[in-house]
């Protein structure tokens, strides 16, 4: 019997035991085999699906994408405003942060920027529809007087993704380090009064 890899499930399975690879072991040390164990099964059967580890980390960055894109339309559905769509956009972010803690190493690594082009491309095109939504929703922020008007909504993106990427990046490697969700409270609400209208 062929082992289904296509649902939704198994394919975020096996993101989620690659990721743990790389946190535990490093880029370096994903492989189809040792993916395949770690969910628990067949390597003939992943390699059917994934050729290599370029294929691997290419399925991971778009379920990831995948992800924040359904938190993108919940946070515009459920917001009472560009400010509020920000705010619960920032806070889905991090949930996925705190699930996924591998995704700013995969995401810095010299493998997705310089071995496999094809990879970083990809990270590129995540990266500028990801800058433009975010951007979208802080001019209207600011055009609603939510945000203030003397900075450019580039240069409150750049800030906004900080607080993203360095709480990341320190649970990646240093966990102990970190109180997540202290760290995420605080951070909202610096960046908040500091953008305040």
């Amino acid at each position: 019997m062929t082992e289904r890899l296509d649902s939704p499930l198994r394919r975020e399975q096996i993101a989620e035991a690659a990721l743990d690879i790389v946190v535990n072991q490093g880029i370096g040390a994903v492989t189809v085999r040792r993916v395949a164990d770690a969910v628990g099964i067949s390597a003939a059967a992943l390699y059917r699906h994934y050729k290599n580890k370029a294929e691997i980390l290419k399925a991971i960055m778009e379920e990831h994408q995948e992800f924040f894109m359904a938190n993108v339309r919940k946070a515009k559905a459920d917001a009472i405003s560009p400010l509020d769509a920000i705010r619960r956009l920032y806070f889905s972010s991090m949930g996925m942060v705190n699930r996924y803690c591998a995704l700013p190493v995969v995401f810095l690594s010299d493998v997705l920027w310089f071995e496999e082009t094809q990879l970083r491309e990809l990270k590129l095109k995540h990266h500028k529809l990801l800058r433009e939504l975010i951007i979208e929703l802080i001019g209207a922020a600011q055009q609603n007087g939510e945000i203030r008007l003397d900075i450019r909504p580039e240069e409150i993106f750049v800030n906004f993704i900080g607080l993203i990427a360095m709480p990341a990046l320190i649970q990646a490697r240093t966990p102990e380090d970190l109180d997540m969700p202290r760290q995420t409270a605080a951070n909202w609400e610096l960046f908040a009064h500091a953008v305040a209208a």
